[in-house]
């Protein structure tokens, strides 16, 4: 498989609490970074890397990431809106099991957090190929200071692997992380994958992907991506004041290149 003609699942049915009451009616996703809304960039990087359909799951009241999802359909994007089922819990892996009936009959497909963009880099396309040669699953990666990990979840490797992933721990005790490889919200899975979604009691009941990858990686070849892209987020008002500088400092870059 060449990593050519895959579905992409990119998120965008969070709640975004920490910008209420801005996020009761604009979707964090929509914030801009540079001229585009974040959730633009993150379809505009799956069909780069390849993905011949995009399915940006929105939460079931939306109307306004599904108008803009409308309009880059009507330019040639091959996007669509798909309001995310909640009857089957509530998680970031809800919105696989929305699809499921569309993605089981895949290889594999990507998912991607349409608040988290990926600056630069080609990580959807190399993290496909991987899983295209064996591997059960591919979750991307960054690592972080260790002083910081205690703020994400953490990839855990094999002592032997430096590419096998062996768990992943959300929030761990910077003290137990040899290597701080901090989770990042781009995945490449099997349909496999579905029979793990299910509510998990270490993530409040919800449907999480990463305890579900989590534990596909104790019986199963999980491999780690370690991200070339520059990893920035909308999700909350910090750090999206960072990645509109991280934003602006590459084109001033690139410019300057030029």
């Amino acid at each position: 498989m060449s990593g050519i003609g895959w579905t992409a699942v990119v998120t965008a049915a969070g709640h975004a609490t920490r910008f209420r009451p801005f996020s009761v009616i604009v979707p964090k996703e929509m914030l801009p970074i540079g001229h585009r809304p974040a959730v633009d960039h993150v379809i505009a990087e799956c069909v780069s890397a390849g993905a011949s359909t995009v399915i940006v799951a929105t939460r079931p009241d939306d109307l306004i990431v599904s108008a803009y999802v409308d309009v880059l359909r009507e330019e040639g994007v091959p996007v669509e809106a798909v309001a995310e089922d909640l009857g089957h819990g509530y998680g970031n892996g809800t919105p696989l099991l929305t699809v499921r009936d569309r993605l089981a009959a895949e290889e594999s497909f990507g998912v991607a957090f349409g608040d988290d963009v990926l600056l630069g880099g080609y990580d959807l396309a190399a993290m496909h190929n991987l899983a295209a040669s064996g591997a059960d699953a591919v979750i991307a990666a960054q690592l972080v200071t260790h002083a910081d990990i205690a703020s994400f979840g953490v990839v855990d490797i094999h002592p032997d692997d430096p590419d096998r992933v062996i768990g992943i721990r959300q929030r761990p005790d910077p003290a137990t992380v040899a290597e701080p490889l901090a989770v990042v919200s781009r995945l490449v899975l099997r349909p496999s994958i579905f029979d793990l979604l299910v509510p998990a009691e270490r993530a409040r009941g919800e449907l999480d992907l990463g305890v579900a990858v989590g534990e596909l990686a104790r019986t199963a070849d999980v491999r780690v991506h370690r991200i070339t892209g520059r990893w920035v987020t909308v999700g909350e008002p910090r750090r999206y004041l960072e990645a509109l500088q991280t934003y602006w400092q590459l084109q001033t870059e690139l410019s300057d290149r030029h």
